[in-house]
């Protein structure tokens, strides 16, 4: 066979192995081609090698291994046997591969090829030829320096089935360049992924902790392997939102119980952390999974407040709930609320949501409130709580002052009562007096008559 076709051809894969394969005989084969080597490193026979031979799918149809030898059927030439050399300077590395890259190389491939036939008692036929210790050619300028193979920024942490982060990128090459980079997931030999790009992801379907290796190729051939370990774990899941069960509204200074629950679908143990919206916080000790807490807490002012709490299971926070709690307080329509700042049942001033601002409230003879919504010392909204209505303040038409009229229609009266009684009394007197006048008249004409007579 072509020593150089197969030069071109081989890929060879070296893994340390229990078999030696120092001295290996020539097996005649009457279906298959049985092929064994020695391995030379710097010169000297490497023991304990088992090698790997990796033909183009044209050069053979069937490759099988058997005690450290590989039997390779070559497709066209039935019934050769033959044994080979490999000299490589340099070191094995476990699971390290060597690629030949060409007859110009000095790793050098010898092939011997025997026909088939011969006598299986002739030692000579059995025997592989011994060969001296073949020096390697070292080209000059020192030769290839391997690479070195970094995976350290690498993720080593994750859960079952989400992405790994791999990363292979601090591995370097200090004369070359690195082309092929390989990794291992399973530790079982078998690289699962290989690319030229430093980087990969990989899931993991278990929990468990894991040896990956990377393996790095250079420009030349050579090879550098690194492990690191990867804790896979199974993803926490968060506690439920708890839920929360106590009064709503109640007065300053008094002690209500409020009872918190939540579960855990990992069964982890529970521990409730409660800010009651005053300045104080509770923080629970750990519980078994499911324990309700109650918990009594008062208030020293009126107000209202938003009472938070949550669970944690020492890993993962629920979901937060929340309740509004009114001390001496009531809700105004969504823009505030009134309070009872001394407890007396009626509510001294108004807290505006916006503004933060307080201002003073006048309570009306109908039960309704007058609200100063942005401290201007005007009324803006009228609250009725019987029926919770919110109303725009309308400013009532003032009253007229009507003295000075009311004087002057008396004074007109009075004038108009005055003038007519002088008025009457006038004609009254014209009255009497033509009166007077016409019985003076008719006395008169009287006498003149009796006169007239005599």
């Amino acid at each position: 066979m072509n020593q150089n076709r197969v030069l071109s051809v081989v890929i060879i894969s070296v893994i340390l192995a229990s078999a030696s394969v120092a001295i290996v005989p020539t097996i005649k084969a009457e279906e298959f081609h049985t092929v064994a080597g020695y391995l030379y490193i710097d010169g000297e026979i490497k023991d304990g090698v088992t090698v790997m031979l990796s033909f183009s799918s044209n050069d053979y149809d069937d490759i099988t291994q058997d005690g450290g030898k590989y039997l390779i059927n070559f497709v066209g030439h039935e019934g050769e046997t033959g044994t080979f050399i490999l000299s490589i300077s340099g070191t094995i590395e476990d699971n390290t591969t060597y690629i030949v890259p060409g007859e110009e190389s000095w790793e050098i491939i010898d092939l011997h090829v025997a026909k088939t036939g011969g006598d299986d008692d002739d030692d000579d036929d059995d025997e592989p030829p011994v060969k001296p210790p073949v020096e390697p050619y070292v080209p000059s300028g020192g030769g290839n320096e391997p690479p070195i193979a970094d995976a350290s920024e690498s993720q080593t942490f994750g859960y079952v089935l989400e992405p790994i982060d791999f990363d292979g990128s601090k591995s370097d090459d200090p004369d070359g360049t690195i082309d092929l980079y390989e990794w291992d997931f399973e530790n079982d030999g078998i690289y699962d992924y290989n690319s030229t790009s430093s980087t990969e992801t990989h899931i993991f379907n278990e929990v468990g902790t894991y040896s990956v290796k990377l393996r790095v190729t250079d420009n030349e051939g050579s090879t550098d392997t690194d492990t690191i370990e990867v804790i896979i774990s199974k993803p926490n899941v968060p506690p439920t939102k708890p839920t929360i069960e106590g009064i709503s509204e109640g007065a300053k200074d008094t002690d209500y119980n409020y009872t918190f629950q939540s579960t855990d679908l990992d069964n982890d143990t529970i521990q409730y952390l409660i800010n009651w919206g005053d300045g104080e916080v509770t923080e629970t000790e750990f519980t078994p999974n499911g324990t309700s807490s109650m918990q009594n807490h008062s208030w020293m002012s009126a107000g209202k407040y938003t009472l938070n709490v949550y669970a944690f299971d020492n890993e993962t926070v629920s979901a937060t709930n929340q309740t509004t709690i009114l001390i001496d307080a009531h809700l105004v329509g969504g823009i505030g609320y009134l309070i009872d700042n001394d407890g007396d049942g009626t509510y001294d001033s108004f807290h505006n949501d916006t503004s933060g601002q307080e201002t003073d409230v006048e309570k009306q003879d109908d039960g309704t409130y007058l609200l100063d919504d942005d401290g201007d010392d005007s009324w803006d909204w009228v609250y009725d709580i019987e029926t919770d209505t919110l109303s725009e303040y309308v400013e009532p038409t003032p009253e007229s002052d009507n003295t000075a009229l009311i004087v002057l229609a008396i004074i007109v009266i009075l004038f108009l009562i005055i003038l007519g009684y002088l008025v009457k009394r006038s004609n009254d007197k014209k009255k009497a007096q033509k009166k007077a006048a016409e019985k003076k008249s008719q006395s008169k004409k009287k006498n003149t008559g009796k006169k007239s007579k005599k």
